[in-house]
């Protein structure tokens, strides 16, 4: 296979993998999904093609300040582009790539969206911070005080599966 249609493949892998993803995504979720997770591309390969996607304005990338990674969603160029050349992606590899999209995207979501951490305050107390982000905006901020590390752990450790049920039982609590 010749360079530049090496090239084209990967382009094509990534758009395909935004695609079926169908949320933005983080350059290190690219790589983890596109590389780490499995093994379509490698990383210099992915994160080549994810660049020359957005110079070509095939994907775009979206700023959210100094201390967050931009967000990239693909654009409708680029959904024209891939209907345009969706054949020169092996079929085996659309299929797997559909495959594990279809068995991790809640997963990768949640991971981007629910963010979650807790600290030690100087009283031994725990505060614990959760957060549900999307791309432009901060959906739910939420600072409280636990007794102890173990709760606080326990918080943590399961903010992502319940994030959208506590969201969804505020808002309704509030507008009540």
């Amino acid at each position: 296979m010749e360079q530049e249609d090496e090239d084209l493949l990967y382009q094509l892998i990534v758009l395909f993998v935004f695609d079926k993803m169908d949320i933005a995504l983080d350059d290190s979720t690219v790589l983890n999904i596109c590389c780490v997770q499995n093994s379509w591309l490698a990383p210099i390969f992915c994160m080549d093609a994810l660049q020359k996607l957005v110079k070509s304005n095939f994907i775009n990338k979206i700023s959210r300040g100094r201390k967050q990674n931009p967000l990239y969603t693909l654009t409708s160029d680029g959904r024209v582009c891939l209907a345009n050349f969706y054949p020169r992606i092996p079929e085996s590899m659309r299929q797997e790539i559909s495959d594990y999209v279809r068995e991790n995207r809640m997963a990768f979501k949640r991971q981007q969206e629910y963010t979650h951490t807790y600290y030690k305050n100087y009283d031994g107390t725990y505060t614990v911070w959760l957060r549900i982000k999307d791309p432009s905006a901060t959906l739910l901020d939420l600072k409280f005080v636990v007794a102890n590390h173990k709760t606080a752990k326990y918080i943590h450790e399961n903010w992502e599966k319940k994030a959208a049920n506590v969201y969804l039982m505020l808002r309704d609590q509030l507008l009540e």
